[in-house]
């Protein structure tokens, strides 16, 4: 026999709904199952819809956040080769009483490690542990190597020293520092003067004898040009740190870009007259003339840095392997900048 589903349906909700009852009636079933369908499908739409919202704001908050961000700065500051610096240096000082030599035995060979370095040659390093003085010309004597005998080698006068290096005469020193000495050797004889070679060089202070290290011959020569004590000035250091980035990498003769940071850490402005005068070198060696940046800065506010992104190269020359790349600045009132100062220049690999 075949029931007709609505009239099921009907029997149902007057048996639910007829007569008095102590508790509430059901909620129409089959309303209920209509009303919850309906909600869950707003609730889809509604959570879809604030999806595509979501999605949408941020899609388009990420092409805003794109769209103001600056560009990084890696264009190329210009740069016009200029004459040497002139650069500020420690003043001399009055002659102070002299260096106790008692605790010194030898003189030392200190070779350049940048090109504003202290000069290669010999060094002297007393132990004072205040101001003093090493004055006159010491007395340069060594063993001839053909007759194994101790001589004094002959005074020869070979006019004025390189001027590319600032000396001071005679050497007053302070704690740390160094007095040096020139010795040059004169490989011109006079005719009929056979040339003579030695080892085992020696100075002769008053009555202080200091040698020399045994690397440091002389061959050939009728004579040398030794120089009185002097003292190469420190140079004035601007109130500014510097740091350099560059390729870790460089071939040899290779052009490149670096960028260097120059950074005021205190809490005063460091006006520039000028834009700074620079010089890029590996190692003791410099790679350029001395420079000036073309920039639009007056001065350096406290606690803020300057960017300047430049462009260098390795010479063709420069041996392989690991070296130091090398950076000074001569600021418009003559202080010196020198990049990576603690570290004596940003480590990079020379590569063929």
């Amino acid at each position: 026999m075949k029931i007709d589903p609505q009239t099921i349906e009907d029997d149902l909700r007057a048996a639910m709904h007829a007569g008095p009852s102590p508790l509430p009636a059901w909620p129409d079933p089959v309303a209920r199952v209509e009303a919850g369908i309906t909600r869950r499908r707003r609730r889809k739409l509604l959570v879809t819809a604030a999806a595509v919202v979501l999605v949408a704001g941020a899609a388009a908050g990420g092409l805003a956040v794109v769209t103001h961000r600056p560009p990084p700065s890696t264009s190329i500051v210009s740069a016009e080769p200029v004459a040497a610096p002139q650069i500020l240096r420690r003043s001399p000082r009055p002659d102070a009483p002299p260096c106790r030599l008692d605790q010194v035995g030898a003189v030392d060979w200190i070779v350049q490690s940048a090109p504003w370095g202290q000069s290669t040659g010999f060094a002297l390093r007393p132990t004072n542990s205040e101001r003093c003085t090493v004055s006159g010309k010491p007395a340069l004597s060594g063993v001839n190597t053909a007759t194994g005998a101790s001589e004094p080698i002959a005074a020869a006068d070979l006019g004025p020293l390189d001027q590319s290096v600032v000396r001071q005469f005679p050497a007053t020193i302070d704690p740390g520092e160094m007095a040096r000495v020139q010795i040059r050797a004169n490989t011109t004889c006079p005719a009929g003067e056979k040339p003579r070679s030695y080892r085992d060089l020696t100075l002769t202070v008053g009555e202080k004898k200091l040698s020399l290290p045994a690397s440091r011959v002389l061959k050939g020569v009728c004579g040398a040009d030794v120089t009185q004590w002097f003292v190469e000035p420190p140079m004035d250091y601007a109130s500014l740190n510097a740091t350099v980035e560059a390729p870790a990498v460089l071939r040899q003769g290779e052009e490149f870009s670096y960028t260097v940071r120059i950074s005021n850490v205190f809490p005063s402005e460091y006006p520039m007259d000028s834009c700074p005068v620079f010089q890029l070198g590996v190692a003791a060696k410099t790679t350029g003339p001395w420079q000036r940046i073309e920039c639009t800065q007056d001065s350096i506010d406290d606690h803020d840095s300057v960017e300047y992104t430049l462009r260098g190269q390795i010479p063709p020359d420069t041996g392989p392997g690991p070296r130091k790349l090398t950076w000074m600045a001569v600021m418009s009132n003559g202080e010196a900048v020198i990049a990576d100062m603690g570290t004596d220049g940003t480590a990079v690999t020379i590569t063929r």
